[in-house]
């Protein structure tokens, strides 16, 4: 499965007004000529006035035809127009990822089930980049050794995948929370777990890392995942 990362970059103070004019035209436009919308997040810690969005496609080809068909829809151009008028937007980035094979997020139209307890959801976003040539070792000794722990004392994986276009020799990937507090508490023990520590170990000769790099989000009230 193919993911679209999108981060939007707001002037100071018009986030809000922006996500309005997406909630109320461009996501219905969109959701109307794509494929649906997977979730959508404000950042609340990295950097901020920004919106990070996810859209899923099983065939790439067919982001092609639905973004001529979106194209086409005049409530897109009435949002875009809008949007334009509002000076909201600073920056736009945009990535293609592929899921892998143990990420919980395989397919377009796959239901979210919530295991997050509680009514709040903090997202921890991780990117990991990697030397050339050294991340699938990682991403394999992590499938073997760390998911694993990480599955017992975490909160919820919402997905996994490595960067198609983009900066490349990247992962990326989202684990949910109840809380920040509850993020803290839960990453606490797993540093402590001996098989945390054996992942450690068996990536660490592998000099595969090169930066990581996190931001906390929070789900707006019209995301799918929330």
């Amino acid at each position: 499965m193919f993911l679209e990362q999108r981060i939007y970059t707001m002037h100071p103070g018009k986030l809000p007004a922006w996500l309005a004019l997406y909630r109320d035209i461009g996501g219905p436009a969109s959701s109307r000529t794509l494929t649906p919308l997977i979730g959508m997040f404000t950042v609340e810690f990295g950097q901020i006035n920004r919106v990070l969005f996810v859209r899923g496609f099983d065939d790439i080809d067919e982001r092609e035809r639905g973004m001529g068909r979106r194209d086409a829809d005049p409530e897109w151009q009435r949002f875009l127009k809008e949007g334009r008028d509002s000076g909201a937007l600073m920056a736009q980035e945009a990535k293609l990822l592929k899921t892998v094979p143990f990420s919980p997020l395989q397919k377009v139209g796959q239901p979210f089930e919530r295991k997050v307890e509680g009514g709040e959801m903090w997202v921890d976003h991780r990117t990991y980049d990697f030397h050339p040539g050294k991340a699938q070792a990682w991403i394999d000794a992590y499938r073997d050794l760390g998911k694993p722990v990480q599955d017992r004392l975490l909160g919820q994986l919402l997905w996994f995948a490595v960067t198609e276009c983009g900066p490349i020799n990247q992962a990326v990937f989202a684990w949910a929370y109840s809380s920040l507090g509850d993020r803290d508490k839960r990453r606490a023990a797993m540093a402590a777990d001996p098989g945390w520590a054996e992942f450690q170990k068996a990536t660490a000769p592998l000099g595969a890392l090169k930066q990581q790099t996190t931001m906390v989000l929070k789900p707006t009230p019209f995301s799918p995942i929330r």
